[in-house]
């Protein structure tokens, strides 16, 4: 028997929100490797490296695409493998003056848009040139339908969303809850690289991709309170509140609480053990939730 083919979710059609009304493409099983195609952050105007951006230009924000995973429930918890990200040839990047807390400092007399386009081959992106970035795709959007409201794709939450995190990434797994028949797993807005902060709003290198991914039905731990991130050197938990603060502390919490499920150590000696070796940083704070991922080691999850 040949080799069963890989089953693709095409970018043809995308939602706007995360919601439990959204109809998926696909309806894989759990541990099937499927294939999923991302458009751009806003929209399929890019076909050119002359084009540029524009606000008009953009259809939506972040439109996902959308996969049910059969047998899927309420309760569960979706383990999302991320197997690979081939971004596209061509990404932009740019800013809005009335979108960017510091657009007033770089352009003081040009109340104007900036933007730039670039061409993405043989693993980097062509910035200029005399510079080339090395490619570290990541999805920037990915989030399960809430169980009755619909969520605007710019907002991040417990759902996931739009996390803009740069560790949603190939060789990473997320965890996500399962609110609805079939999770509803939504999928887009992928970076071909990001820095942190996503300062200038369109973050990162913005672009199409084609993503292959995997998805698994777990229980869902009690403690469950955030999104969770695994990779073979961290545990990683995300939290995307309104406020830099609230993310922070809900994330450390949130790790404290998975150390304490899974690894047998005590609050105590969880939380000071996070004081010496935790790592933790803003990802993104220009989406109207901001969000703040903690990681620990595995490495001394296991002395």
């Amino acid at each position: 028997m040949g080799k069963r083919e890989i089953r693709t979710a095409k970018r043809d059609i995308t939602y706007n929100t995360h919601s439990p009304l959204n109809k998926p493409q696909l309806t894989v099983k759990p541990g099937e490797e499927f294939l999923a195609e991302t458009e751009l952050c806003s929209g399929g105007w890019l076909h050119e490296e002359t084009d540029l951006w524009s606000p008009e230009k953009t259809c939506g924000s972040n439109p996902t695409v959308v996969v049910a995973v059969d047998g899927a429930k309420p309760g569960d918890l979706l383990a999302v493998d991320i197997l690979g990200i081939q971004p596209d040839a061509l990404g932009y990047t740019g800013f809005h003056p009335l979108m960017n807390p510091l657009a007033d400092r770089i352009m003081p007399y040009d109340w104007g848009l900036s933007t730039k386009t670039v061409r993405i081959d043989n693993g980097y992106i062509h910035w200029s040139e005399h510079v080339k970035l090395p490619v570290s795709p990541m999805i920037g959007t990915l989030g399960t339908a809430p169980a009755e409201e619909s969520i605007n794709n710019t907002k991040a939450g417990p759902h996931g969303g739009n996390m803009d995190v740069q560790e949603v990434c190939p060789g990473s797994t997320v965890y996500l809850p399962v609110e609805t028949e079939g999770a509803l797993l939504h999928i887009g807005d992928v970076h071909a690289i990001q820095g942190d902060g996503e300062i200038n709003c369109s973050g990162g290198i913005e672009c199409r991709a084609l993503t292959r991914l995997r998805a698994r039905i777990l229980k869902r731990p009690a403690s469950y309170g955030c999104v969770r991130i695994e990779d073979n050197e961290y545990i990683m938990t995300v939290a995307s509140c309104p406020s830099l603060e609230t993310s922070f502390y809900h994330a450390v919490s949130q790790l404290l609480l998975w150390m304490e499920d899974d690894y047998g150590l005590s609050a105590k000696e969880s939380y000071l053990l996070l004081g010496q070796v935790m790592r933790a940083r803003n990802t993104q704070f220009v989406n109207p939730t901001w969000s703040y991922i903690c990681k620990m080691p595995k490495l001394y999850l296991y002395s």
